[in-house]
């Protein structure tokens, strides 16, 4: 009964075909142990890929050819038994190994927990695919914040398409077939070719591509695992596919079966290889089965641990998870927390820096505004006029995009789309400052004729403007989560890569509201100690001689 209501359930977000749906609900499952069956009738039945070079082709005769057949091929003999490899799709696959069509999957098959209520997904994974970008012949690019903004061509339906238009602001052309994407990408419709990296590196290996590139690292990686039915968790078959998958790391044999078809090398084997070579002092392996026939969870796909695999923050975050449905990752996953404590650490700074940005510009703005210069105080009153009446995210994008083409040079923390946000946010919030203080140094002008704002009497025009000064700075700090549009790091931008990596939107955005709560909090309260304390040093200084009534009035 799980199984089916696991089945129904995929099938209603459509992540089964309604037949695996059908399979599920008839109830049949096939008598005794597949191992058992697989020795008995001396031949495995691998359900392998036809149509994803050069992980399983057919070559000129017919024959199924490609990595993963190479894998089959291995497995068989670990098993001692005849190979018989059948053609599958991505939409049917897990269909054959529920009607017992086939006795394993090995066919680029991603490990997410969804898969793992519906099979038995074996780990350690073998391999892994990401996202990339194929670009044209001549096209540069350094790394993914460069085509920021850019359109690049997609197919419709794949799943990475709303994480990297979100991630990336990336203006999406859809397409119905990977071929027509390909062809408006030929014809420069747009910056390049989003899809599966392992696709487009079989794609450059054909003649039609030739100088095409993919400059970009994989991004959004999903592990791939050999698939059996469900049925067979914890039972000989999974153990003994396990087995041979480690071998395959310890050995090179996943390395070397990569060299074989061409296929450029890849972190994610170079990482496994590594890991699983790894001895510990006493020279035992790191990655060898516990008593209980699991892996180590250091040796395991983090996103898919359970609470009983591992210990502390982590074991208390995931029996949260595991209780209650909620997803703490920025609590107690290592990378997570440092990616939102460095986010927090960026708005932090991005406030600090906006508050003392609008305070100078501002006042460096009404003191211009008042000079005895006409043309510079003209000139100083409609650019503050302009930045005011802009609003300040089309300011950055304006800067960032529009003035792409400059060469900026490394300002604050070297990064140039921290500092042109400062200066967007700043600039807007001081030349609300500049207006408030010519507001006030206007009051005292009309009670003394002559005042004018300069230096010396500047401490009085800035007590009398203090309330309107803290509320722009109290806005600038509000508005310091605009930066995420040109690719600062902040906490709403680390808080949207979370939750698209880890799907944990409620989580991510409760804890982003009461985080800019507490620090719209603390802000208030320090700008307000700083009002105070203008007002206290504006009624301190002495006042211009010839006026003291007039000017304690206009108070």
């Amino acid at each position: 009964m799980p199984a089916l209501v696991s089945a129904i359930l995929l099938s209603v977000s459509g992540a089964l075909p309604a037949s695996v749906v059908a399979a599920a609900a008839a109830g049949a499952e096939p008598v005794g142990d597949t191992l058992a069956r697989i020795r008995a009738r001396g031949e495995v039945v691998v359900g392998v890929k036809a149509d994803y070079p050069p992980f399983g082709m057919r070559d000129p005769a017919g024959e199924l050819r490609g990595l993963e057949p190479d894998l089959a091929a291995d497995l068989a003999a670990r098993l001692g038994a005849r190979l018989r490899m059948v053609p599958v799709t991505g939409a049917n696959r897990l269909q054959r190994l529920e009607e017992d069509a086939v006795d394993v999957v090995i066919a680029t098959l991603g490990d997410t927990a969804q898969r793992r209520r519906i099979a038995t997904l074996i780990e350690p994974n073998y391999y892994a695919s990401g996202v990339t970008l194929m670009v044209r012949p001549g096209t540069r690019l350094a790394d993914w914040p460069a085509v920021r903004g850019q359109t690049v061509c997609a197919v419709q339906g794949s799943y990475f398409n709303r994480a990297m238009a979100e991630r990336h602001l990336l203006h999406l052309l859809t397409f119905t077939s990977g071929r027509d994407a390909r062809l408006a990408l030929r014809d420069g419709r747009c910056i390049g070719f989003l899809f599966d990296d392992t696709a487009i590196q079989a794609d450059l290996r054909q003649p039609q591509w030739a100088g095409y590139a993919a400059p970009l690292p994989p991004t959004l990686n999903v592990p791939w695992s050999v698939a059996l039915a469900r049925r067979e968790a914890g039972g000989a078959l999974e153990r003994l596919v396990g087995d041979a998958v480690a071998e395959w790391h310890r050995s090179g044999f996943l390395r070397d079966r990569e060299r074989a078809w061409g296929l450029p090398p890849s972190r994610f084997l170079a990482e496994a290889e590594a890991m699983w070579l790894a001895r510990s002092p006493d020279g035992t392996p790191v990655c060898a089965r516990l008593p209980d026939g699991r892996w180590p969870a250091d040796c395991r796909n983090r996103a898919l641990l359970q609470a009983q695999d591992v210990a502390g923050l982590h074991q208390f975050g995931l029996a949260v998870r595991e209780l209650t449905g909620w997803d703490l990752s920025f609590v107690y996953d290592p990378f997570d927390r440092m990616r939102f404590l460095s986010g927090l650490g960026t708005t932090v700074l991005l406030m600090v820096a906006c508050v003392l940005g609008s305070l100078a510009l501002g006042i460096t703005g009404a003191l211009l505004a008042q000079a005895r210069w006409r043309a510079l105080a003209l000139a100083t009153r409609a650019l503050a006029e302009w930045v005011r009446m802009t609003p300040p995210l089309l300011q950055m994008l304006l800067l960032y995009f529009g003035l792409g083409s400059v060469s900026w040079s490394a300002w604050v923390l070297g990064a140039p789309a921290w500092a042109i946000a400062v200066l967007a946010l700043s600039g807007y919030a001081g030349a609300s400052v500049m207006a408030a203080l010519l507001e006030s140094a206007q009051l005292h002008a009309r009670q003394l004729p002559g005042f004018r704002l300069r230096p010396a009497t500047l401490a009085p025009v800035v007590g009398d403007a203090a309330g309107s000064i803290t509320a722009s700075l109290v806005n600038v700090c509000k508005a310091t989560m605009m930066a995420s549009v040109i690719a600062v790091p902040e906490l709403l931008s680390v808080a949207t890569g979370i939750l698209v990596d880890t799907g944990n939107v409620r989580e991510v955005m409760n804890a982003l509201l009461l985080s800019f709560l507490v620090l719209i909090a603390l802000a208030v309260r320090l700008l307000r100690g700083l009002e105070h304390a203008l007002r206290r040093h504006a009624a301190a200084v002495p006042l211009p001689a010839g006026a003291p009534e007039v000017l304690e009035q206009s108070r």
